[in-house]
């Protein structure tokens, strides 16, 4: 019985290295697809998604496709308009850090103090925002405050992200064969599996607070 069970756990090991290796193929043609500057934010959204669908199903890859080019072609505008958004609150927070350079004295330490909590907010938001985006449905300008909202509730998942994020690195510079295989898909993997534990201990609290009222 025990070895009949290991064979099973085997074969879903290897069956979910082969969807991680599909999905990562069609992201990397989605993204060529897109002229990678239009495709790159589309096809992120659409792998999240297929990613959750797989997840949330206990694993069926039989919609893998399908899911796929529908997220990629119904949110290739509104997924571009917010990739657009992190770039570019990403490279004003560049600037404003070459321009504090140029300070001295206190000043110089406030307004650092103050650049590197807007940037861990930033990145807070940033890890969270396609797995919100994939999960909720809410207006645009509240994605990025769920995103920040469940990435502060959430420090136990945000943390473990950026572990197994930092793993990932770690066993792709041992092995970078994996890189073109798995990278983009065993990312989302990751930051996927630890938002919807986030998200449903967060809903489980807002249900029993509810309850209660």
């Amino acid at each position: 019985m025990g070895k009949v069970l290991n064979i099973s756990k085997f074969y879903h090991l290897l069956e979910w290295i082969m969807w991680l290796a599909y999905i990562n193929l069609l992201w990397i043609g989605s993204v060529l697809a897109g002229l990678i500057v239009f495709g790159i934010f589309p096809a992120t959204v659409a792998m999240f998604a297929v990613i959750r669908h797989l997840l949330l199903k206990d694993g069926t890859g039989k919609q893998i496709l399908k899911t796929f080019t529908i997220t990629y072609r119904k949110e290739f505008f509104k997924s571009n308009v917010i990739g657009v958004i992190y770039l570019v609150i990403g490279y004003l927070l560049y600037l404003d850090f070459q321009f504090i350079q140029n300070m001295t004295g206190a000043s110089f330490y406030v307004f650092q103090t103050g650049m590197i909590f807007i940037t861990i907010i930033y990145v807070i938001s940033f890890l969270y925002i396609i797995p919100v985006y994939v999960h909720y449905h809410l207006k645009l300008l509240q994605y990025f405050k769920h995103a920040v909202l469940i990435g502060i509730l959430s420090p136990m998942m945000t943390l473990l992200i950026v572990i197994g994020l930092s793993f990932l690195c770690f066993l792709l510079f041992l092995i970078p064969g994996l890189i073109p295989l798995v990278t983009s898909s065993t990312v989302a993997l990751i930051m996927m599996s630890c938002a919807l534990v986030g998200f449903r201990r967060l809903e489980g609290k807002q249900q029993t607070s509810n309850e209660r009222m």
